[in-house]
């Protein structure tokens, strides 16, 4: 199957699977290194990384605490050798595939209706995977390393290609002519924000009005701004 049509199919924990299953014939990865990476994904998701030991990963691996510290100098190294290569290889293409269709299709759309339909897409490929992007979103403020795999392999793309639909709007008079990247990184803060509140921040608070509530308000702060007209 292409890796084109998995990736439109299923989540990105079946992804992970998939890197796991393929990695079997890398020399450089043993069967137990597999087990603990796959362990370290449950336990850094449930618990978060700080709240999981490498005890509760060598149980759930099923492996010797001692057999951990064999493969990875510390917890964190499992971190990044769990997360950083799964975001190249698999998460990259796998987050962009909605939003460069969504995009593509959307060119006569408006820019609230074309929003609007992105933000409802981000709402559903977190759902899809709640456990890994907890780890993303949680663990990327704390450690550069992952901060940086993230700013990379998807951020900067994000901004470019963001960059070049914003230019094209306000070309038509869409949007006023202000800095175009200045332009994303409202808009990216925007979507961003609303995300992390919703999983991390404060999802109580959050659930004081609904996704269609949050995102209708959002826009409408974004675009007609907070001042009565």
């Amino acid at each position: 199957m292409r890796r084109e049509t998995f990736l439109e199919q299923q989540s990105f924990d079946e992804v992970l699977q998939v890197f796991l299953e393929e990695n079997k014939t890398d020399d450089q990865m043993t069967e137990k290194q597999r087990s603990i990476m796959q362990a370290a994904v449950k336990l850094f998701a449930s618990k978060g990384f700080h709240a999981s030991s490498t005890a509760e990963i060598a149980k759930e691996a099923g492996v010797a605490e001692g057999t951990i510290f064999r493969h990875y100098k510390s917890k964190k190294d499992i971190l990044i050798a769990v997360v950083a290569p799964i975001i190249i290889k698999f998460a990259k293409p796998y987050i962009f595939k909605d939003v460069y269709k969504i995009v593509g299709n959307g060119a006569e759309k408006p820019i609230a209706e074309l929003l609007t339909e992105l933000i409802k897409n981000r709402f559903e490929l977190l759902e899809m995977n709640q456990k890994t992007f907890r780890i993303l979103l949680q663990e990327a403020f704390f450690h550069e390393e992952l901060r940086e795999v993230l700013l990379q392999s998807i951020v900067r793309e994000l901004k470019g290609f963001a960059k070049i639909a914003v230019e094209q709007r306000i070309a038509t008079g869409e949007l006023r002519d202000l800095p175009p990247e200045i332009v994303v990184r409202v808009l990216i803060a925007s979507v961003a924000s609303i995300l992390l509140f919703k999983n991390t921040i404060d999802p109580e608070e959050y659930r004081l009005h609904s996704d269609e509530e949050h995102i209708r308000y959002t826009l409408d702060i974004l675009l007609n701004g907070l001042l009565p007209r």
